[in-house]
């Protein structure tokens, strides 16, 4: 045994040697991989509005069942009396908020007649809280299913066949719209404000972390992004192991709704999501869309940089694609204040005239 090991010590050798190459990767594949899913859950969230920016909007509160039976709250906001019915807009807040955020970002279409549809969604205001699950800023699969879950309850009690139903989302509530509406055709069609998607959110930050921590050449010298796109698919498993929950793409989300018209709204200066995730996000949608780059906003405040440009084109959008046939508008908005960025958006855009760009943020 002693001559057949001595004889054959080059091949021990070179087995230590992957063996030791190998324990060393793992080493920093753990390392690396606690790292970035902890700033995976710790990330930074993104401006929130307080209830000071904003008058609460008055309605009928009412509860309604999740997709798995439990209790969440919700309330309709009804057009004025004697307006004619022009649609039924399901709005989705935005991460840490609540249904009362509709007074910042809907309050012009109720004026305009259309009746809006707010809700809470699971572990935020008057919904309820799930012991094994806790909200993150990220879409995960239990938002899209409270989404569905809304326009369940709203088609039970409004009448959909004339107007129709459209989704105001914001930043996480936007994302989650998204993904919803790939599977529910009963959504004719959505504004979102600050939507991204998770998976080409990480790409980005795993690139950066990368390039920062790892002493590795092979995942800083990649070009390709497959070192990268490894390493975010092991955070993703390990994450969505972790959360108990799915985190599904926007991205894959936006390719299945061709014949959905989506109006994306961007904060020029957005620093949670960059401008050129969102010209990503616009181009990975087939079919009509438009694109609204707001001069001088930060993620999801648009609204608060150019109220009256906001409402308006988020009016004018749902009126050429929600309102009945005979009640639509030459609702065009006006030339906004968009600096450079806004046009060359534009350029781009697949359903309607320039001009008539309506608002909608993607961050």
């Amino acid at each position: 045994l002693g001559r057949t090991l001595a004889e054959n010590w080059y091949l021990i050798a070179l087995l230590a040697a992957v063996a030791g190459v190998a324990l060393l990767l793992i080493l920093y594949l753990v390392k690396y991989l606690r790292l970035a899913v902890n700033l995976f859950l710790d990330t930074p969230l993104p401006v929130t509005a307080n209830l000071q920016d904003y008058t609460p909007p008055d309605g009928e509160i009412v509860t309604f069942p999740s997709l798995e039976g439990r209790r969440l709250r919700g309330m309709f906001i009804e057009r004025p009396p004697g307006a004619p019915d022009r649609g039924t807009i399901v709005f989705c807040h935005e991460y840490g908020s609540d249904m009362l955020s509709a007074g910042r970002y809907a309050s012009g279409l109720t004026r305009a007649g259309y009746t809006v549809f707010t809700f809470d969604f699971r572990g935020h205001g008057g919904s309820f809280a799930p012991s094994h699950f806790e909200p993150r800023h990220w879409p995960s699969n239990y938002e899209v299913h409270d989404i569905l879950a809304a326009v369940a309850y709203v088609k039970s009690q409004r009448n959909l066949e004339d107007a129709g139903l459209g989704v105001l989302g914001i930043s996480r509530g936007a994302s989650a719209a998204v993904i919803a509406a790939a599977l529910n055709t009963d959504i004719r069609c959505l504004i979102v404000d600050g939507a991204f998607s998770t998976d080409r959110s990480i790409d980005g930050l795993v690139k950066r972390w990368i390039q920062i921590f790892a002493r590795i050449n092979l995942a800083r010298a990649d070009r390709t992004m497959t070192v990268n796109r490894f390493f975010r698919a092991l955070v993703m498993f390990y994450v969505e192991l972790k959360c108990r929950c799915r985190f599904p793409s926007t991205r894959r989300a936006l390719a299945k709704l061709e014949s959905v018209p989506v109006l994306f709204i961007h904060g020029e200066r957005d620093a949670y999501v960059p401008l050129e995730q969102a010209q990503a996000l616009f181009d990975d949608k087939p079919g009509p869309k438009d694109i609204w780059v707001c001069p001088g906003a930060k993620h999801n405040q648009a609204v608060a940089a150019d109220p009256e440009t906001y409402h308006r084109r988020v009016r004018a959008f749902f009126d050429r694609h929600l309102a009945p046939a005979g009640e639509t508008q030459d609702a065009r908005p006006a030339p906004g204040r968009a600096g450079p960025s806004d046009r060359r958006h534009h350029a781009d855009r697949a359903d309607v005239p320039s001009a008539d760009a309506a608002g909608g943020a993607v961050s």
